[in-house]
């Protein structure tokens, strides 16, 4: 109890000498049941304020809060997935080319993937965060029409390190926001060639 209240007296006084962001502030209100009660078909909306929050504190920050509000509802996706497929599923994160990486400071579908795992059972996938490698520092596909994205990111990514585990697997390729679909299908083309068993895409948003 004492402890708990320090720590929140403590958080007060940061939040005075460095104000959190707005979307910081955003996802701090935010919970699991609220992801839940957004979420679609196809994934969560990014449009509504409170998912955009959510997707741009783990896209330019990886704050802790939104990889573990993110990881705890992806975790349920994949399960669901590996429930209905045989064997343990290969899950791979949607690579980021070196230089991007290099300026951001971290790829955001891996620590998307990573907290997933942290709320699944330990046994359900093979992470294999190389299997695939971006090639092509391709130009940013927000705003781009559908036929200029998915030329965009044609031959962008290739098989990577650990490449040789995709074969006769079932593959679970994890993006952080999907629109047109164009990037996860270069990712499917690609394990497809390499010989996958089974490849399965999912977003944590739609746009």
């Amino acid at each position: 109890m004492y402890f708990t209240m320090f720590r929140e007296l403590i958080s007060e006084v940061l939040d005075l000498l460095v104000p959190p962001r707005p979307t910081e502030r955003v996802v701090r209100l935010l919970t699991l049941d609220e992801l839940h009660d957004l979420a679609q078909e196809d994934g969560l909306p990014y449009h509504d304020p409170r998912v955009t929050a959510l997707i741009w504190e783990l896209k330019y920050y990886g704050t802790r809060r939104a990889r573990q509000l993110a990881g705890a509802y992806l975790a349920e996706v994949l399960m669901a997935v590996a429930a209905e497929e045989l064997g343990k599923p290969l899950l791979i994160p949607i690579p980021m080319h070196q230089n991007r990486r290099r300026e951001r400071g971290h790829n955001q579908t891996e620590l998307l993937c990573k907290a997933a795992l942290s709320f699944t059972d330990p046994v359900g996938f093979e992470y294999a965060p190389t299997a695939l490698v971006r090639v092509v520092n391709t130009k940013t596909q927000q705003g781009l029409p559908r036929q200029v994205r998915l030329r965009n990111v044609h031959g962008s990514m290739a098989a990577g390190p650990g490449a040789e585990k995709i074969k006769d697997r079932v593959c679970v390729v994890v993006d952080d926001v999907t629109t047109t679909g164009a990037t996860l299908q270069e990712a499917q083309r690609v394990l497809r060639l390499c010989g996958a068993r089974a490849v399965h895409v999912t977003a944590l948003a739609r746009s």
